[in-house]
Parts: structure tokens; sequence; C-alpha cells
């Protein structure tokens, strides 16, 4: 993984309560590859296109809480990760 994608693990994990070891490399290519659908088909993704998409590849989403601000722009993190591919 590359900085970007540990910035956005991390913050997928903040905002959405996803299980400590997820979303894992595989499970974070399935996300990439469905927000970059979105996109492709000229849709902006919104926070609730990116719970339905992570809770679609991360099922224990939203069974954790985790202590902490999350400063970053998950949306904007997630254009940046996949622009790099």
């Amino acid at each position: 993984m590359n900085e970007i994608d540990d910035q956005l693990v991390h913050s997928i994990k903040m905002k959405f309560g996803t299980h400590p070891l997820e979303p894992n490399q595989k499970q974070l290519v399935c996300i990439k590859e469905d927000v970059n659908t979105l996109i492709e088909n000229g849709i902006e993704p919104t926070i609730v296109d990116l719970a339905d998409i992570v809770k679609k590849h991360c099922p224990k989403t939203g069974k954790y809480f985790y202590k902490g601000i999350d400063n970053s722009d998950l949306i904007t993190l997630l254009k940046l990760a996949v622009e790099k591919e």
C-alpha cells in the first residue's frame, strides 16, 4: 500500500467503523473499483454512496467505534487513490 491508501484505510475505519483489520488490501481494491465505476459513469460519489460501497465489501462496518478526529476528506482521498492506479 502507498501513503494515500494508508490514509484512505484509516479514514474509512474512522468514518464507517470497520473491523480493525478492514479494509484489507483486497477490500480496498474493490472499494476503489466501485468508486471508479461511479466516477466513470459521471456520478460524483456522496458519503452515502461510500457508506454503501464500504458496507458491501466490509460486512462488519458500523460495529466498531474509534475515538479521535478524522480531518480527512474521504471523497477527495478516494479520488486521489483511484487516479493513482
